[in-house]
């Protein structure tokens, strides 16, 4: 996986961890509806899984697992 900046200190990581290696930052990102995760670095504006838009409902932001 791709190497991409922590959404919330701006770490490089390496691309597989789970957690941000300097602040403890989540780097995936949960849909509320329907559960399915995926990594924060491709910032989806609607869920893979079932669509719902993650804008509106402001939930493209890293959430503790």
């Amino acid at each position: 996986m791709n190497a991409f900046k922590c959404p919330k200190c701006g770490k490089l990581t390496g691309g597989n961890e789970k957690f941000c290696i300097e602040c403890g930052q989540s780097l995936n990102v949960t849909c509320p509806e329907c559960g399915e995760s995926w990594r924060f670095m491709f910032e989806y504006k609607f869920c893979p899984g079932c669509g719902h838009n993650m804008k509106k409902t402001n939930a493209n932001k890293p959430v503790r697992e």
